[in-house]
């Protein structure tokens, strides 16, 4: 993908931002999130019962002022109250941001916590980064356009592949009963755990199969992680249209089940 280029979506070509500028600022939020992470670990809890804590605010602050000036568009992020459904539904584009995916991971010690950017054009993610700034790994793609993984700045192209035996993820802290009963439909497989949006760029650089998830999930949870998926070659789909996800949709903004998948055979079973 050439920096800062347009693309065709329908008629109107989309302006895409450069990928150099984007790491950077998703990087430059990591750092802030570590630099509160060996301070300070102060959680506090919203309304639902979900964590939140001044790293997310810090990535917050930095997300929300540096993507306008990459393109002037809204910010849907998870950290700030949504505009309501009347204004949103005349957004054409938008970036949906999860400043701290996998707070809980995070407040729990674990490593596998996230940046998530994405850039949604008419429901379909045209762009997507996850940075984990603890593995220093940042993945980026899109369909039709590639996927990359940068160790510090070292980048290379991703591709998804079936392993054998076949390789599950899924949550380290959802792991339902529905899941269960699905892992156990393979009996041959290994189960993998881990956080975030991490699980799909696993399955896009070919280290995992399948994703399932029952659970409630919101649109900035996945949005990121599923253009990288999409553009290694996998897909993200829901289990009751069958269809890729899409965003910005409705009042709500809590995703129905979905599979992530490298290979649409492997989950063929599943969809309606």
């Amino acid at each position: 993908m050439r920096e800062g280029v347009a693309m065709s979506v329908g008629k109107a070509p989309v302006e895409l931002p450069s990928l150099e500028a984007l790491r950077c600022l998703c990087e430059a939020a990591g750092r802030d999130i570590l630099a509160i992470r060996k301070a300070s670990r102060d959680v506090q809890y919203k309304l639902d019962g979900s964590p939140v804590t001044e790293a997310d605010r810090a990535a917050q602050r930095r997300l929300e002022e540096g993507l306008p000036q990459l393109i002037g568009l809204p910010v849907l992020s998870e950290e700030r109250v949504a505009p309501p459904w009347l204004d949103r539904s005349q957004w054409l584009s938008y970036w949906l941001v999860d400043p701290l995916d996998g707070t809980r991971d995070y407040v729990d010690g674990y490593d596998d916590f996230t940046v998530n950017v994405a850039l949604v054009r008419d429901g379909a993610v045209l762009l997507g980064m996850v940075h984990a700034p603890a593995a220093g790994l940042t993945w980026a793609g899109g369909s039709g356009l590639g996927a990359w993984r940068w160790r510090e700045d070292v980048r290379e192209p991703l591709a998804v592949r079936i392993g054998t035996p076949l390789r599950i993820v899924a949550s380290r802290s959802h792991l339902d009963d529905e899941t269960r009963r699905l892992v156990a439909g393979f009996p041959d497989a290994q189960l993998q755990r881990c956080g975030s949006s991490v699980k799909f760029c696993r399955i896009a650089e070919g280290s995992a199969d399948v994703y399932p998830r029952f659970g409630p999930t919101c649109e900035w949870d996945t949005a990121a992680g599923q253009g990288v998926l999409e553009g290694a070659g996998g897909a993200v789909l829901s289990l009751e249209s069958g269809r890729a996800l899409r965003y910005n949709t409705g009042d709500s903004l809590v995703n129905g089940p979905f599979v992530a998948c490298s290979d649409l055979s492997l989950v063929a079973h599943l969809l309606p």
